[in-house]
């Protein structure tokens, strides 16, 4: 059966939609309610690109369907898109006043009450996102409903029986493509009820109703529960997405949440590709979700054509890839100059362009690192001479905290380099080339 939003908003119902921090539950009546008090607010705006900055995920659920219902095109960018104004939108829904500013804005807590009206969702509605902002320049990505609705039906064809009414809690964000499906489409048009909060810590996903639940995460978090006791929780599934989970972090989630991860594979501008389980005794290698076509490029990069992407050609995914003969797939490692630092799809090389405006750098290259309990960013800097002249006066200190600070605002915070190692020369190989392992090294 395919999952429709239009045959939900339609259905007369009265099923728990979200759960509240403490055990309150919101109904479906209370979600029409919200998207009503909104529609007639952004419809009586002349802009189309309304941003939701959000983090409750009822009021972002409620503001969704409300701009669709209205015709708007809702707009989910990161915080620091939205803060520096760097894309183009008519307004912004917030929760609560904000600072003094040219946009439009409807706040959420001063809408009055508005008869609950008819739906009508058509499937052509669209949805505005945008790849990371730490990424260097933002790449807008537009979807429309019927391409989600498409990827939600496949999922729930997977994994839908399995899942039955079970509640959905998750660690990620509402705010990327991820979160948006799995914590809230796709359990909102299969009736399952969703948490409106975050669990932020790994001692949080010792839920009582866990059996009864289903965790919507990634590697980020499930590679920090190694601590727990086995047992801890029993999670009726889990679902990883975001970066890979290692080996290591796998097994930690059977053994303490009670069931194998399910892997996603997919970013934004894809959506979901493929996925797999890591299971004792069996090949981790990856399926390719059902109407989901992939291929290996000329050179060994994968590419994929999907319904989920609203286009019609193939997209190129950094990852290198290797196809057994049943049509499964192993990922090789990235081939661009990308890195996944906790689980945000960073750009070493936006880095590296950002420091070599500084007039302390000669030359700059950018690592990912990893010291066994965390992700991080390392630089390896050659200094011009003002900059060489400091490092003697000052030390190093002084210079990387410079340095760091000539990246924030203009790059996410998780992907702030951590360390910096200073270099007569940034080191080649015999051919000219850098080699991420010899900088590796120096850290």
């Amino acid at each position: 059966m395919r999952l429709s939003l239009s045959s939900t908003l339609a259905a007369d119902s009265d099923h728990v939609v979200c759960l509240r921090r403490g055990g309150s539950e919101l109904r479906w009546p209370d979600l029409l309610a919200l998207a009503s008090r909104v529609r007639a607010a952004v419809g009586s705006e002349p802009g189309t690109r309304w941003a939701l900055d959000l983090d409750d995920t009822f009021e972002f659920t409620g503001t969704l369907l409300g701009c669709w219902l209205a015709g708007k095109t809702p707009v989910l960018a990161p915080a620091p898109l939205l803060n520096g104004r760097a894309i183009a939108i008519d307004g912004i829904v917030r929760s609560t006043a904000p600072p003094a500013g040219a946009l439009p804005c409807i706040v959420l807590r001063e809408l009055s009450t508005t008869p609950i009206a008819s739906a009508n969702m058509p499937s052509s509605s669209e949805l505005v996102m945008y790849t990371s902002g730490s990424t260097g320049t933002p790449k807008e990505i537009r979807r429309h409903l019927h391409n989600a609705e498409a990827e939600l039906t496949v999922l729930e064809s997977l994994w839908g029986e399995h899942m039955g009414a079970c509640a959905v809690h998750a660690t990620v964000s509402h705010r990327h493509i991820y979160g948006l499906l799995f914590r809230i489409l796709w359990p909102l048009m299969a009736r399952r009820p969703f948490a409106t909060f975050d669990l932020e810590y790994p001692e949080q996903l010792a839920l009582e109703s866990a059996p009864s639940a289903a965790l919507v995460s990634s590697p980020a978090m499930l590679k920090r529960i190694g601590h727990l006791p086995a047992g801890t929780a029993q999670w009726r599934a889990v679902f990883s997405s975001g970066g890979l989970l290692s080996a290591t972090a796998a097994e930690d989630t059977a053994r303490v949440l009670g069931v194998a991860a399910v892997e996603v594979l997919g970013s934004t501008e894809t959506s979901g590709v493929a996925w797999r389980q890591q299971l004792k005794g069996s090949p981790a290698r990856w399926t390719p979700l059902a109407t989901v076509e992939t291929r290996a490029s000329a050179d060994g990069y994968l590419e994929v054509r999907s319904p989920f992407t609203g286009l019609s050609g193939w997209l190129t995914m950094g990852d290198l890839v290797r196809y057994s003969s049943d049509g499964t797939f192993d990922l090789l490692g990235r081939g661009d100059h990308l890195a996944k630092i906790e689980d945000k799809r960073v750009s070493l090389a936006e880095i590296e362009r950002c420091l070599l405006e500084h007039a302390s750098v000669s030359d700059v290259a950018a690592v990912a690192l990893e010291d066994g309990a965390r992700q991080y960013v390392g630089v390896v800097v050659q200094l011009s001479a003002a900059g060489a002249a400091k490092l003697a006066d000052s030390g190093p200190r002084e210079i990387d905290e410079e340095l760091r600070a000539s990246l924030r605002g203009r790059i996410e915070t998780v992907a702030l380099p951590r360390k910096f190692r200073y270099v007569d020369a940034i080191p080649v190989d015999t051919q000219g080339k850098r080699q991420p392992a010899t900088m590796r090294r120096l850290f």
